[in-house]
């Protein structure tokens, strides 16, 4: 009997001895900075694999970093957003990038300004909104989703049942799991990489995988393919908005931000996203444009809103930076310096806008709008495109976009609008 006793006694033990392994090997690592352990170069300092877990890890750091400034929104800004740049004014420091990669509706921005402002510390919050979400009627749902389990609030603001069940789960998954142990190893295997993913304590990520796909694959194409994504996207709005009336979808949850920074006083900055010109070439010749100069003057109407500290910023033009001409096809060698593809700006551009809108310096780039401002900016813009796509200078966007409705311009150069000649 002492033999199988003997075996069951070792086998659990065994067990146990490895079961702290795993746990210790996943705490020391950290690979998805749920913990804060501390970081040693060349063991833990990177962390490659806390992207495909970025709200999950971003939740966690938002709560020990006690930022004055958050800057929340989509990929865009989790890339193009360096929360340590010197274009920060001191006193809006230190900033904690709170951009989250991948799909990303309105309401996440509401969720992660909350969980921002009640983890302490938030004086400025900087809120980028993506245009596209704002053309999808019931884009935005309510429904409790394993991100919105952890946050201290449900998606209606009331306290959140979910979240101690979550945050054990968070632990387990972090510490306890063999997809955890294969993280933690692949966080020691690249830290030497030259060009690896990264999320620092500040939530700012290294641009390592545009920067892998431009050099395998060129910046013309790294365009061509989001231009395709892009015009099945503003295909599927033009539908979905077709008809619509009143105010657009989505801009109730803007209030709602307005609403919670203001009781928390919290000044709260909105930016309406940039895009390169091939992107925005889409939503025009698929009739959009006048929805989007509907979204910036009912934006600029809920900015207006008495004795809330709010101010509102369109980069969305066809200016210096949003225009730039795209490598030929074939062409792998050049790069692009304001843009990695139509919908994800590079960090230089980042930190122009930094400049712009807290600095009142850097080069001429969008505009701080206003009710008052709002319909000339929208015309200045529609000025803008008409000398780039319609000028004797005229900028050809990569994609197919010759096929009806055309692109815009009459033969005599004037441009035209979805209702008729401007």
């Amino acid at each position: 009997m002492s033999g199988p006793r003997s075996f069951l006694r070792t086998w659990i033990l065994s067990l146990m001895a490895f079961a702290v392994l795993v746990v210790s090997v996943n705490l020391l690592a950290d690979p998805y900075d749920v913990f804060g352990t501390p970081r040693i170069a060349g063991f833990n300092a990177r962390k490659p694999t806390a992207r495909d877990h970025a709200m999950l890890t971003k939740t966690y750091q938002v709560a020990r970093a006690h930022p004055a400034t958050v800057v929340i929104g989509s990929s865009p800004v989790y890339l193009g957003i360096d929360a340590f740049s010197p274009a920060w004014p001191a006193a809006m420091r230190p900033v904690y990038n709170y951009g989250i990669p991948g799909g990303y509706a309105t309401l996440a921005s509401l969720e992660t300004l909350r969980e921002a402002i009640f983890a302490g510390g938030v004086k400025d919050a900087v809120v980028f909104l993506d245009f596209q979400n704002f053309l999808v009627p019931g884009g935005d749902s309510a429904a409790v989703t394993e991100e919105s389990r952890r946050f201290r609030f449900a998606p209606d603001g009331s306290p959140n049942p979910y979240r101690p069940r979550q945050m054990a789960e968070d632990m387990f998954l972090a510490l306890g799991t063999m997809s955890a142990l294969t993280d933690s190893l692949i966080t020691v295997a690249r830290q030497e990489k030259p060009v690896s993913l990264d999320m620092a304590r500040d939530g700012s990520a290294t641009e390592a995988d545009f920067i892998n796909a431009a050099n395998a694959d060129g910046m013309h194409d790294m365009f061509a393919q989001k231009d395709m994504f892009e015009a099945e996207r503003a295909n599927r709005s033009k539908r979905a908005i077709a008809g619509w009336t009143g105010p657009l979808p989505g801009l109730d949850i803007v209030s709602r931000m307005i609403r919670v920074a203001h009781a928390h006083h919290v000044k709260l900055t909105l930016v309406i996203a940039p895009h390169h010109f091939d992107s925005l070439e889409l939503y025009w010749r698929d009739g959009l444009w006048p929805r989007i100069e509907q979204l910036k003057t009912e934006l600029a109407a809920l900015a207006a809103t008495p004795d809330h500290d709010v101010i509102l910023w369109d980069f969305m033009d066809y200016g210096t930076f949003t225009t730039e001409d795209v490598p030929l096809v074939g062409d792998r060698r050049t790069e692009t310096h304001w843009f990695w593809e139509p919908t994800h700006f590079k960090k230089q551009v980042g930190s122009i806008m930094i400049q712009r809108m807290f600095d009142g310096d850097g080069p001429a780039f969008g505009a701080a709008l206003t009710q008052a401002n709002v319909a000339a900016r929208n015309a200045d813009v529609r000025t803008e495109r008409q000398a780039v796509v319609c000028g004797p200078d005229r900028k050809r966007p990569l994609t197919a976009l010759d096929k009806p409705p055309g692109d815009g311009c009459a033969s005599n150069g004037v441009v035209l609008r979805q209702n008729g000649p401007t």
